[in-house]
């Protein structure tokens, strides 16, 4: 079976660029198969389209439903768990054919909801997979995250109001609301929480990344077994810096743009006390776990109101 192992994070920490400089090691092919959490949806793409994000194993169980796999002297159990393993053997497969490398390594950003189950999956499936865990700190992720899904909000939030539809005229007090933050806290704290507990390989961080690309790399490529020579590492690190793959230096911002700013602590320019205090109720103790705070006293350096500085909003 050819070598496949998983990096997984929250949406919005970094795992497409790690990816992309993954992909210039010789020896590595990196993509994002999407294969657990048992998920499907349809959403809203920033286009105004809509398209469904589901998971290979939803999409399993719904096949499951019509697949003769009685007459092959299987049960649904014993199906399911043979048509995953071939299936993903067969990506990984062609993966490597296809890109002429050795190993995949998958990028996952299980869905909210669907993290403990997406690692379950990969122990039970492919025990001899390494997963190895990318953490980004996770107001970062807050704010990365509003503002990716800005242009598709319907229109309710003061920050679209402000920002996309111009309707409000005077700036709101707060960049987030109640809703965003439960919803991308929780989000981030379930894969530090659960991605912890998981034992994994190793642990790699977007700061070290936008610090060191090229060292943070290196332990990567010892992670996973593969050459780790530091002069692959900085070519790797090189093809994929944030210029390259946008155009555009480190802290240029485009609002709406994917790669929107390509900086580490951007939060502090959007929280209020208001928000600081939601976002450790709900992931605090992953703050300091992960070495984000040593205590929750950050928050009492916060705004009471946000100061809207133009320049900020690219």
């Amino acid at each position: 079976m050819t070598p496949i192992h998983f990096v997984f994070s929250a949406p919005r920490s970094g795992s497409t660029w790690l990816a992309k400089a993954l992909n210039h090691h010789p020896e590595i092919f990196a993509t994002e198969h999407r294969l657990f959490g048992q998920f499907c949806e349809i959403w809203p793409n920033n286009d105004g389209t809509h398209s469904p994000r589901i998971t290979f194993d939803s999409y399993a169980e719904a096949m499951g439903m019509h697949y003769l796999f009685s007459d092959m002297g299987m049960s649904r159990p014993e199906f399911l768990e043979a048509f995953q393993k071939s299936y993903i053997n067969f990506l990984a497969g062609f993966g490597t054919r296809r890109s002429g490398k050795s190993m995949v390594v998958d990028k996952v950003t299980p869905y909210l909801g669907t993290c403990e189950l997406a690692l379950n999956q990969v122990q039970l499936l492919m025990p001899e997979s390494k997963m190895i865990l990318l953490m980004r700190d996770g107001r970062d992720v807050l704010t990365s995250g509003t503002f990716d899904w800005l242009q598709r909000e319907s229109g309710e939030s003061e920050r679209h109001q402000y920002l996309v539809a111009k309707t409000l005229k005077a700036p709101p007090k707060r960049f987030f609301d109640d809703e965003v933050i439960q919803q991308w806290a929780e989000h981030w704290r379930e894969v530090a929480f659960f991605g912890a507990k998981s034992n994994p390989a190793g642990v790699i961080s977007y700061e070290q990344m936008k610090s060191d690309h090229a060292l943070e790399l290196q332990k990567l490529f010892r992670m996973l077994e593969v050459d780790a020579e530091i002069s692959l590492a900085q070519n790797c690190a090189e093809a994929t810096t944030f210029e390259k793959t946008t155009g555009r230096a480190a802290g240029d911002q485009r609002s709406m743009a994917k790669a929107r700013k390509g900086i580490a602590g951007d939060w502090k320019n959007f929280f209020t006390q208001t928000d600081g205090r939601l976002f450790c109720q709900i992931a605090g103790e992953e703050l300091v776990k992960f070495g984000y705070e040593s205590n929750n006293d950050w928050v009492d350096d916060l705004p009471e109101v946000l100061s809207w500085n133009q320049d900020l909003l690219g």
